[in-house]
C-alpha cells in the first residue's frame, strides 16, 4: 500500500510538473508570437510579384528576387527595380527558377529552359551558359532538362553547382565548365536536383528525387542516403523524392514529401520527426531563424520547430495558407519569405521596447479612443495623469488604474498641471481653478489663493509647481504667477507680474536646487523669479536681453541643477547657464528628429531624454570615452509621433521613464534601448546619369567617379537596407565642393544635383532618424572639365588669336586709311544736314502749320524774352485777343476748307499790316494773339482799329463765293508789376467778350471796362 501511495505521490508530481512545464511554455509562446510581424510586399508595391521561388541577399544588402512571372527584382526598401536578362528571350516570359550571391558579389540566375546567367557586380554586364537540346528522362519519369536550373550552390571552393531537372553540372572558379568525375556523372544523371548545400567539415549534400546524397568535398567519396530504408508509417507514392535539407551541428534536418527527418552523425541513421509529421508534410525549404530555431517552410504555410526530440517539443505554426518555396534570415533579424502566388512576406520578430502601461487585466483606460494628456506627474511610486475632465492614477505596485472626478458643476474641461507638495497633497490646476483632492470625494475647488483678484478675472491656470517650503507656484493665462501657501490657506496668493500679455500666460514652472523659479510663457520669453527679494528677470528676443533667445515660444522648462537650465522650443533644445549667461541650442542639425521640442526629463544622470514632434531623443553627455550624441526613438521605434502629448515625459526613482500619448502612456528603460548592432548599410540605390543608370558605384577619393562636362543632370537613390521601416527614414545630405551645409532633412531618399561646374565633390549622406545609425554613404566625383578649360588649349588659342588679331588689324589699318577720308567728308556733309534739319524741326514745333504763323508755344517764349528787355528799358507793351466773328458760320457753311482758307488769309493780312517788331501768333481755333513792344494801349487802339478795317474791307473768294469777315478786338496794357501771361490773357479776353456781347466787330480797350465812370450808358 505504501509503495503504491509513493507511486501515485510520483505520478501526481511528474503531471504537476508536466501541466508547469505546458504552462511556462505556452506563456513563452504567447510571449515569442506577440513579437512576430508580417508584411507582404504586395501590400504597398504594384509590380510586387506574385510566385517567388528564391530570395537571396548581396553584400550591399539588397534583396534579390527570382520570380515565376515577372523576371528577376531587386528591393531596395522603396522600389521593386526588374533586371532585363538575355535579350535574345526578351520578347518570352522569362521565369527566374533561382539566385545566388557568390562570394564577389556576382549574381548566379538560374531560368527554367534558358540556361544560367551570370550578373557582374556592377549589375550591366552578363555572361550565360546554356545547354541546348539536352533532354533526358529522369528517374521519376518526367522530362528533364540540363536549362531548366532548380538550385544554385557555391562551396568552400568557390565551386558553383548547378543543379537541374536532369543532374548536376559544375563551374570553376575561372568561370569554366567541369566535368563530373564518371562516379559523380553516373550518380546524378537523370535525377532532379531540388537543393543543393554543405556541412561545416565540407561535405556536400544534394536533396534529388531519389533520396539525398552526400559527397565528399574532394569529390572522390559518395553515398545515397534512400528514404527507403527509413521506416515509417503512411508512405506516399513520392517518399523517396527528397525535396529540401539543411546541415546542422550534429546532422542534417531533411524533408521529403511525408514529412521532416533528421540524418544523425551519431548513429548514421535517418529518423523521422516523433509528432507533427502530417503538419510538416511536402516541405519546400528549411533555415534556421536568427534564434536557432528550424523553420519549416510548406505548402501549408510556415512552421517553427522547437526542441523536436524531446518532450518539449513545439511546432508553431507562424504563417497559414500560403506555399513557401524559401526562406532567407538576413542579417538584420528579419526573415524573407518567397511564396507560390501568395508574393514575398517580411517576418519580424523584434521585441517591443515600449510597452504600454497596462493594469493587470491589461487595460491601458485608452481602450475606447483618444485622450488628451495635459500634465502628468510621477511622486512615490504612483504616475498622475492629468486629462480633459478628470484625473487619472496609477499604482506602479499594485498595477492599478484610478480615476479621480471633479465636481459635477465644476465645469472643467482640462487638467494643466499636477503636483504633491511636501505635505502630501494632491492638487490639480484646471482651466476652472485650482482643485485639492480629498480622497474618496475627489477633486474640491480651492478659490482663496485668488482672492485678491477680480471677480470678472477668468481664473484659467496652465501651470503648477511647489517650491520647497510647500508655496504653490500657480500659472495664469493672462494674468501672470500666484504664489500661495496651503499651510496658511486664509492668506491670499500675491499676484506677480509675469507674462501677463494679451494670449500669453504661463506654461511651465520649475524650481532650481537653489530655490530659483524659472517660468516659460506663450510669447514673452523666460522668466526668473526670486522668492527672497521678488525680483524679476526676463529673458527673450530682444537685443537688450543677456542672452538672446531664438524664440519667445517656451512649453516647457526644467532645473536639474543650479547652472543648467533646459527649455523648450520651436527652436530646438535650448539649455542656459545662469551663472555665465551662455546658451547652448540644438537643433535637427545635431541629430534631433525636429526640433519643436515639447517635453523634457533630466533625471538621468548621463543623459536627458526630450520628446519632439516627431518622436522621443536623448540627448548624451559628452565623456573621456565618447563625444556628445543625440539618438532618436521614432515611429519604427514604436513611437506614435503623432500622438505625443506636450510636457508629458517623467521618470520614475527607479529609472524607468513614461512617455505620454493620445493612445495611452509608454513605458521604457533606458537599459532596454541600447541599440542593437546595426548591420543594416546606407547603401546608393542607383544612379541617374542624364539617361544612363548606373546600379553599383564603387569610388574612392583616390578613384572618384568621372562626370563628363556636358552632363545635364545628376539623381542618387540611396537607402538604408533594413527595409521594415524604410518609410521611415530621414535622410540629409551635402555635396562637399559645392556646399558644406546639410540640405533635405525628410523621408526623400534622393538626391538631385544639374549642371555641376567642373571639380573634385564628395556626396555625404547619413540617416538622422536611427537610434543607432549607419556609418555614412559617401560618393566621390570629378566632374570634368570642358576641352577649351585645359591651360594648353588656352596657349595655342592665344598665340592663334594673337597672329589673327595681328594680320586682321594691318588689313583693317589700311582700309581705314582709305575710307578717312570719305568718311570725314560724309561726316561733315550729314552734320551740315543735320544742323538745318534741326532748325528745321525746331521752326516746325513753333509754327502753326495752317497760318505759318507762330504757335502757342512761340508766342510764350517771345513773351519772355520781350518782358525781359522790358524790365530793363520800362517801355509799354500791350496785348491783344482777336477773334473772327462767326467763324461756325463759315465752316457750317462752306465747310472745314473754306474756313482754313479764311485764317490763313486773315493771318497774311494781319501780318502785312504789322510792324517787324510786333509779335503775331495764332492762339487757337480762330482766335489769333497780338503783342505790340514799345505801344501804349492808345497806339494799340489805333493799330487794331486799322486792322478791323482791312479785314471788314476784305472779301474772300472760295468756289465762287465772296466771304466777308470781320474781328473783335481785346485790349490791354501791361504794367511792370504782372509778369504772369496767363493774367493779361484773361484781361484782353474780358475786352473780349466785353466786345462780342456788344455785337462784335470792334475794338475794345481792357483800362476803359474798369474806369470808374464806366457803365452801360457810357459804353
Amino acid at each position: 500500500m505504501s509503495k503504491l501511495s509513493r507511486l501515485s505521490w510520483w505520478f501526481s508530481g511528474v503531471v504537476l510538473l508536466c501541466l508547469l512545464l505546458c504552462s511556462t511554455a505556452l506563456k513563452v509562446q504567447a510571449k515569442d508570437q506577440a513579437k512576430i510581424r508580417f508584411s507582404s510586399l504586395a501590400d504597398e508595391f504594384p509590380n510586387a510579384p506574385v510566385t517567388s521561388f528564391t530570395i537571396a541577399q548581396d553584400q550591399q544588402g539588397f534583396i534579390w528576387l527570382a520570380n515565376q512571372l515577372d523576371g528577376l527584382q531587386r528591393f531596395d526598401g522603396y522600389q521593386l527595380e526588374a533586371f532585363q536578362l538575355l535579350k535574345a528571350a526578351a520578347s518570352e516570359e522569362l521565369s527566374i527558377s533561382t539566385v545566388l550571391v557568390d562570394d564577389k558579389d556576382r549574381l548566379w540566375v538560374g531560368t527554367w529552359g534558358y540556361g544560367l546567367v551570370m550578373l557582374a557586380p556592377d549589375r550591366r554586364t552578363q555572361q550565360h551558359w546554356q545547354l541546348a537540346g539536352s533532354l533526358s528522362q529522369p528517374a521519376n519519369g518526367q522530362l528533364g532538362n540540363l536549362d531548366q536550373i532548380q538550385a544554385t550552390f557555391q562551396d568552400q571552393q568557390q565551386r558553383l553547382w548547378v543543379g537541374t531537372t536532369a543532374g548536376v553540372y559544375l563551374i570553376d572558379p575561372q568561370l569554366q565548365r567541369r566535368q563530373l568525375p564518371p562516379a559523380l556523372h553516373h550518380l546524378f544523371e537523370k535525377l532532379r536536383i531540388w537543393q543543393i548545400s554543405q556541412s561545416a567539415d565540407g561535405e556536400l549534400w544534394f536533396a534529388t528525387s531519389a533520396g539525398m546524397v552526400q559527397i565528399s568535398a574532394d569529390l572522390t567519396r559518395q553515398r545515397l542516403w534512400s528514404m527507403q530504408d527509413v521506416d515509417y508509417p503512411g508512405k506516399t507514392s513520392r517518399y523517396l523524392e527528397v525535396r529540401t535539407l539543411l546541415p546542422v551541428a550534429g546532422g542534417v534536418w531533411l524533408a521529403s514529401s511525408d514529412g521532416l527527418f533528421l540524418l544523425d552523425h551519431a548513429s548514421q541513421t535517418i529518423k523521422p520527426l516523433p509528432h507533427h509529421q502530417a503538419q510538416v508534410a511536402r516541405s519546400n525549404t528549411l533555415a534556421l531563424s536568427p534564434t536557432g530555431q528550424l523553420l519549416i517552410g510548406t505548402s501549408d504555410g510556415l512552421y517553427q520547430l522547437q526542441a523536436p526530440f524531446s518532450y518539449r517539443q513545439q511546432l508553431h505554426k507562424l504563417l497559414h495558407a500560403v506555399d513557401v518555396r524559401d526562406v532567407l534570415p538576413d542579417p538584420n533579424g528579419l526573415i524573407w519569405l518567397a511564396t507560390r502566388n501568395r508574393g514575398v512576406f517580411m517576418l519580424s520578430v523584434r521585441q517591443d521596447r515600449f510597452n504600454l502601461l497596462t493594469d493587470e487585466q491589461q487595460r491601458s483606460h485608452f481602450e475606447q479612443g483618444l485622450h488628451r494628456i495635459a500634465s502628468q506627474y510621477y511622486h512615490r511610486g504612483t504616475l498622475w495623469l492629468g486629462l480633459e475632465q478628470h484625473v487619472l492614477s496609477f499604482d506602479m505596485e499594485q498595477k492599478q488604474w484610478k480615476k479621480h472626478p471633479f465636481p459635477e458643476d465644476s465645469q472643467v474641461r482640462l487638467v494643466t498641471g499636477l503636483t504633491v507638495d511636501p505635505s502630501g497633497d494632491t492638487w490639480a490646476a484646471t482651466n476652472a481653478g485650482l482643485f485639492r483632492l480629498e480622497g474618496k470625494k475627489g477633486f474640491i475647488k480651492e478659490t482663496r489663493p485668488f482672492a485678491l483678484l477680480n471677480n470678472d478675472v477668468d481664473i484659467s491656470l496652465m501651470s503648477l509647481s511647489h517650491s520647497q517650503d510647500g508655496t504653490l507656484n500657480l500659472g495664469l493665462w493672462q494674468h501672470g504667477l500666484i504664489r500661495w501657501q496651503p499651510q496658511t490657506p486664509d492668506q491670499p496668493g500675491q499676484q506677480f507680474d509675469i507674462a501677463r500679455h494679451q494670449s500669453d500666460g504661463v506654461q511651465q514652472s520649475a524650481v532650481s536646487p537653489d530655490g530659483l523659479i524659472w517660468l516659460t510663457s506663450a510669447s514673452s520669453g523666460l522668466y526668473r523669479f526670486d522668492p527672497e527679494d521678488q525680483s524679476i528677470r526676463q529673458f527673450n528676443t530682444t537685443a537688450s536681453s543677456i542672452p538672446v533667445l531664438p524664440t519667445n515660444n517656451l512649453p516647457c522648462v526644467t532645473a536639474p541643477t543650479n547652472d543648467e537650465i533646459w527649455l523648450c522650443s520651436d527652436r530646438g533644445l535650448l539649455k542656459l547657464n545662469p551663472q555665465t549667461s551662455e546658451l547652448t541650442q540644438w537643433t535637427t542639425a545635431d541629430g534631433l528628429p525636429d526640433q519643436r521640442i515639447i517635453a523634457i526629463e533630466a533625471r538621468s544622470a548621463d543623459s536627458l531624454w526630450l520628446t519632439t514632434r516627431r518622436g522621443l531623443a536623448q540627448l548624451q553627455y559628452a565623456s573621456q570615452n565618447q563625444p556628445q550624441q543625440i539618438r532618436s526613438f521614432v515611429e519604427q521605434d514604436g513611437i506614435p509621433s503623432l500622438l505625443l502629448e506636450p510636457r508629458a515625459l517623467t521618470a520614475d526613482a527607479n529609472g524607468s521613464f513614461y512617455l505620454g500619448t493620445a493612445k495611452g502612456v509608454l513605458s521604457f528603460s533606458p537599459k532596454d534601448l541600447i541599440a542593437p548592432q546595426v548591420t543594416a548599410k546606407l547603401a546608393l540605390s542607383s544612379l541617374q546619369l542624364d539617361n544612363h543608370r548606373f546600379w553599383q558605384v564603387q569610388t574612392s577619393e583616390q578613384q572618384p567617379l568621372r562626370i563628363p562636362a556636358r552632363h545635364k543632370m545628376l539623381n542618387f537613390s540611396f537607402s538604408l537596407l533594413d527595409f521594415e521601416h524604410s518609410q521611415y527614414h530621414q535622410y540629409r545630405y551635402r555635396l562637399r565642393g559645392l556646399s558644406d551645409e546639410w540640405r533635405h532633412q525628410s523621408h526623400q531618399n534622393s538626391a538631385t544635383f544639374s549642371h555641376l561646374p567642373p571639380g573634385n565633390y564628395e556626396l555625404e549622406v547619413e540617416v538622422v532618424s536611427a537610434s543607432n545609425p549607419p556609418p555614412p554613404l559617401r560618393i566621390y566625383l570629378q566632374v570634368n572639365r570642358h576641352w577649351w578649360m585645359y591651360k594648353l588649349v588656352w596657349l595655342l588659342g592665344g598665340l592663334s588669336l594673337l597672329v589673327l588679331f595681328a594680320l586682321i588689324l594691318r588689313l583693317r589699318v589700311q582700309r581705314l586709311e582709305r575710307i578717312a577720308g570719305k568718311l570725314n567728308k560724309l561726316v561733315s556733309e550729314r552734320t551740315s544736314e543735320l544742323a538745318q534739319a534741326n532748325q528745321q524741326l525746331a521752326l516746325q514745333a513753333r509754327t502753326d502749320f495752317l497760318t505759318k504763323l507762330p504757335n502757342r508755344l512761340a508766342f510764350d517764349e517771345y513773351y519772355q524774352l520781350i518782358q525781359r528787355q522790358r524790365s530793363r528799358n520800362f517801355e509799354p507793351l500791350t496785348l491783344v485777343m482777336i477773334d473772327i466773328d462767326y467763324f461756325k458760320k463759315i465752316n457750317d457753311n462752306y465747310g472745314h476748307e473754306a474756313g482754313d482758307i479764311v485764317l490763313a488769309t486773315i493771318a497774311a493780312t494781319l501780318q502785312q499790316r504789322l510792324r517787324q517788331q510786333d509779335i503775331l501768333a495764332r492762339f487757337g481755333g480762330e482766335e489769333f494773339v497780338l503783342l505790340l513792344p514799345d505801344t501804349s494801349d492808345t497806339g494799340a487802339m489805333i493799330i487794331c482799329e486799322m486792322l478791323r478795317l482791312a479785314l471788314l474791307q476784305q472779301k474772300i473768294e472760295y468756289q465762287q463765293h465772296q466771304i466777308s469777315v470781320t474781328a473783335t478786338f481785346g485790349v490791354v496794357e501791361l504794367d511792370l508789376q504782372q509778369q504772369e501771361l496767363r493774367f493779361w490773357q484773361n484781361a484782353a479776353d474780358e475786352a473780349l467778350y466785353y466786345g462780342k456781347a456788344q455785337g462784335r466787330n470792334q475794338v475794345v480797350l481792357y483800362a476803359d471796362l474798369h474806369k470808374p465812370d464806366h457803365s452801360p450808358e457810357h459804353r
